[in-house]
């Protein structure tokens, strides 16, 4: 005798029809050991899926414009340290109170990560011994004192510290007769050179300076 197929349903599942199949009643069917009502489960809901997923771009997209104005802004504020630092220890600023860091600010406006401004900013500074160039001690001097703990909170020692477990530093000739000289930077003012850094006439100024130097750098 012909077996329909909708009685051969009804005979190995409770439900009436495939079509009205319930994944809370307890009649989705097994094949083997794979429960069909936990496949369906494990499939995502699309929209959630695709909801996370933008939320997360969005998410790593503000933590980069977040991070990327924290990396101008700390650069710009060490260069204005430098500019009074050297104004304070010399008497006068030179041309690298304007085109200190200059490198890394352009850097940070075209987009570039920190790990990349740094590596090449390390290579072509003639303040960083990384570089190979003949170094410019003056500069040398101003940028370590201006990134002392006094003025970068995230740096842990002290300037002569530092000097003391930094070999590289110490091959430097010249360069200990100068931290020396000045006394590693700790004969200076240190609450004045805030103020000084904080003063609207010092910041209008810091600023005009390093946008004339970027018009400059992009119009060549």
């Amino acid at each position: 005798m012909a077996i329909s197929c909708t009685n051969y349903t009804q005979k190995i599942y409770p439900c009436r029809s495939f079509k009205n199949l319930d994944r809370t009643s307890g009649c989705a069917p097994s094949f083997g050991s794979v429960n069909l009502t936990k496949v369906v489960d494990m499939v995502p809901n699309n929209s959630s899926l695709v909801a996370s997923k933008a939320k997360a771009f969005f998410s790593s997209i503000k933590g980069y414009f977040s991070d990327y104005g924290k990396n101008i802004k700390h650069t710009y504020e060490h260069k204005i340290y430098f500019s009074i630092i050297e104004k304070e220890l010399y008497g006068k600023r030179s041309i690298d109170s304007v085109t200190h860091d200059l490198d890394k600010m352009v850097l940070y406006i075209l987009g570039f990560p920190k790990s990349v401004v740094s590596k090449f900013h390390k290579k072509h500074s003639v303040h960083h011994c990384e570089s190979g160039k003949k170094l410019n001690l003056r500069s040398m001097l101003c940028d370590n004192i201006a990134s002392a703990p006094d003025f970068k909170p995230e740096k842990k020692l002290p300037l002569r510290e530092y000097y003391e477990k930094s070999p590289e530093l110490q091959k430097i000739k010249g360069f200990r007769e100068l931290l020396e000289k000045y006394n590693y930077g700790e004969g200076l003012n240190i609450a004045k050179i805030k103020r000084k850094k904080f003063s609207e006439d010092t910041q209008i100024k810091s600023f005009a300076q390093t946008l004339a130097c970027l018009f400059a750098f992009f119009k060549f």
